[in-house]
């Protein structure tokens, strides 16, 4: 598991204005490298090349974005979330609130993707909208924070992040043994 690599992926296909300015947020509040891919591009030779510098503990952190819908095959080598599990990065998963403050049913579907994947899912983070904790948590959903709203927290999300990550790193350590 690339412990230096973060990649953020969209619970569907998210607009990639505002999620390029959310991972410019969080890569500025990690103090990480931000890199962005689409989805139409071949995921294995990158995540190699990220997987080889996050494995030195002297390089920087890594946030990789990848826009488009990263559960479809757009380059013809395989989904990016398949290769984000066959190369155990961990990934925050980004979901714009509707409306009426509500998620559509592609976020609890991306969940349970990511989980019959076996992918390192680190959280979700809330784009944009009112943040209402109370309400995430009745969503049963690893809700991390809010980024790009009113109650916009990256600090908070980040402190989220990093305890998941570490649970994460220890868990796929575990499993190794």
């Amino acid at each position: 598991m690339p412990q230096n690599l973060l990649v953020v992926v969209g619970a569907g296909v998210l607009p990639d204005r505002l999620m390029s300015a959310a991972c410019h947020d969080l890569a500025r509040a990690l103090d990480a490298l931000l890199v962005q891919e689409g989805c139409g591009q071949p995921p294995h030779p990158l995540l190699q090349t990220l997987t080889e510098m996050s494995s030195s503990a002297t390089e920087p952190f890594t946030l990789l974005q990848i826009s488009g819908d990263a559960a479809v095959d757009e380059s013809g080598h395989g989904s990016w979330l398949d290769a984000l599990a066959a190369w155990r990065c961990s990934v925050l998963m980004l979901a714009e609130p509707r409306s009426d403050g509500r998620f559509a049913g592609i976020v609890r579907a991306s969940v349970a993707l990511a989980h019959e994947l076996n992918l390192s899912l680190v959280g979700l983070a809330q784009m944009g909208g009112t943040w209402s904790p109370e309400l995430r948590r009745t969503d049963g959903l690893p809700w991390c924070g809010c980024l790009q709203g009113p109650d916009d927290d990256p600090a908070g999300l980040v402190s989220c992040l990093r305890l998941r990550w570490q649970a994460t790193a220890r868990a796929a350590v575990a499993g190794q043994v």
